[in-house]
């Protein structure tokens, strides 16, 4: 009983750890991050009247010279987040719905595996696992929002509209060994979501899960990257039917 109360209290203090930390990186990047990445419109460019060269009409207007085609991915115009739309997408991925589902997914899959066994297969043993999977989230959650920005990498996931479903699996596998970068959001291969799905796991494993090591840890990962694809075929197959885009071409 004493055991349990100890991983009990300490599952609890790691979450409020992240938690905290978690609002001082948001005080920080609101307080020091430069004023065009706060979510701030850039004035706008307004065409300008040349009167230097009247023999020429063509030349009167001067056009922005700074206009880009919009670009398009998967059936909707791209537009690089700002670090609050990422920070809101990290709060949203780590502690809302979509966190608590995964989190869930593997409390239960753990409870039917009976997976640490010292943990019974009672109530208090599913809530311990529970906790677990929930710390677990939370520690992937913030790996994951710091290397994005140290990096300046755009992890959030975007569904592929009016794809075919061959498009749509693979746009859900590749955007677990890749992220989207610059203002043309090209997609790269990065290491970030594999990192950061394995820290969690592998710190869980080596601290407070009963008779488990680091190497469980690495083993256990897996699960992480399972329930991560599966949100991701979720929201290809079930959400995105709601919008009834056209087909669009392989």
């Amino acid at each position: 009983m004493t055991q349990r109360v100890f991983f009990a209290a300490f599952q609890h203090a790691c979450l409020q750890f992240s938690l905290s930390s978690a609002f001082a990186a948001f005080a920080a990047i609101s307080l020091f991050a430069p004023r065009d990445c706060r979510g701030q419109t850039p004035p706008p460019v307004v065409a300008t009247l040349d009167t230097s060269d009247a023999a020429t009409p063509d030349a009167l207007f001067t056009a922005p010279a700074s206009f880009k085609t919009p670009v398009v991915i998967n059936g909707r115009t791209y537009v690089r987040p700002t670090a609050r739309e990422q920070f809101r997408d990290y709060l949203n991925d780590t502690y809302g719905l979509p966190g608590a589902a995964r989190t869930a997914a593997r409390a239960l899959y753990a409870q039917g595996m009976s997976k640490p066994s010292a943990w019974g297969e009672d109530w208090p043993g599913f809530g311990q696992r529970f906790g677990s999977a929930g710390a677990v989230t939370v520690i992937d959650g913030n790996v994951r929002y710091g290397m994005e920005m140290l990096f300046k990498e755009d992890m959030r996931y975007i569904p592929c509209h009016g794809c075919s479903v061959k498009r749509k699996v693979e746009n859900a596998l590749l955007a677990e060994i890749t992220a989207r970068h610059d203002t043309d959001g090209h997609r790269f291969f990065t290491l970030t979501p594999t990192v950061t799905d394995m820290s969690g796991p592998l710190i869980a494993n080596s601290i407070w899960v009963p008779g488990h090591t680091a190497i469980d840890g690495f083993v256990g990962s897996r699960l992480i990257f399972a329930t991560r694809i599966g949100g991701h075929l979720f929201s290809e197959f079930v959400l995105e039917r709601r919008h009834h885009d056209p087909k669009l071409p392989d």
